[in-house]
């Protein structure tokens, strides 16, 4: 799929609409204890959405969205954090992916920054339009944002990517080292042997079933 959106089309902006405010009216019929884990996938008109979804980005270029489509593409992106299927269908439309993700950096919607960080690693833009994106998201105030755009720039084999995973190792939590050594991984930076010697140290459970895990990759099985 390429960006070459018809022209704008006030009917697949009503029905994304339209899909959008009936999800948001079953979600509000949920008692707050029922909107757990996954609760979002329960919903049965996720097709729906996703239809409407795909054709309003086909049916409209970006530079045509106002502040309330961006609620709307933000508000649904969030809500599909499980599933990722309105996250996929961004990365194949990559002048929507960037438009979004310059709105969402000032968003409320965490769930769907990090789906956002984490297409933009995949997707088919260049470094300069992407990276400075992920270098702001990678400084988001929530943690899982910031290691997926940490994560996104290992991807892309961003020069970037090193420099943030010591920064990320700095914070001192666990998550964040562990993302740390998987860029230095990635990105086969001579970095990682001593990092994975700190990991060890540091002690916590996951951290170093990582740093386990990365060095046996490193080190060629003996020869019976």
């Amino acid at each position: 799929m390429t960006d070459k959106p018809s022209g704008h089309d006030a009917n697949t902006q009503a029905r994304l609409a339209e899909t959008v405010s009936a999800f948001r009216s079953w979600a509000d019929s949920l008692p707050v204890q029922q909107r757990v884990r996954e609760w979002e996938c329960n919903y049965q008109q996720w097709p729906a959405i996703t239809s409407a979804f795909t054709a309003f980005l086909d049916s409209c270029l970006p530079q045509r969205w106002d502040a309330s489509v961006y609620k709307l593409l933000l508000y649904i992106l969030a809500r599909d954090n499980e599933m990722e299927i309105l996250k996929k269908e961004l990365i194949a439309k990559p002048t929507h992916l960037l438009a979004l993700t310059r709105i969402a950096l000032d968003s409320g919607e965490q769930d769907a920054r990090w789906q956002l960080a984490d297409a933009l690693g995949s997707a088919e833009l260049i470094a300069g339009e992407v990276e400075p994106l992920l270098g702001r998201l990678f400084c988001d105030e929530n943690e899982y944002v910031s290691r997926r755009a940490l994560l996104a720039l290992a991807r892309r084999r961003s020069k970037l990517a090193e420099p943030l995973a010591v920064r990320a190792w700095a914070t001192e939590h666990e998550y964040q080292r562990m993302a740390a050594l998987e860029v230095f991984a990635a990105c086969d930076s001579p970095l990682l042997s001593s990092y994975l010697d700190l990991a060890l140290r540091d002690g916590r459970q996951h951290l170093a079933n990582i740093a386990h895990a990365l060095r046996a990759k490193r080190t060629p099985e003996r020869e019976e």
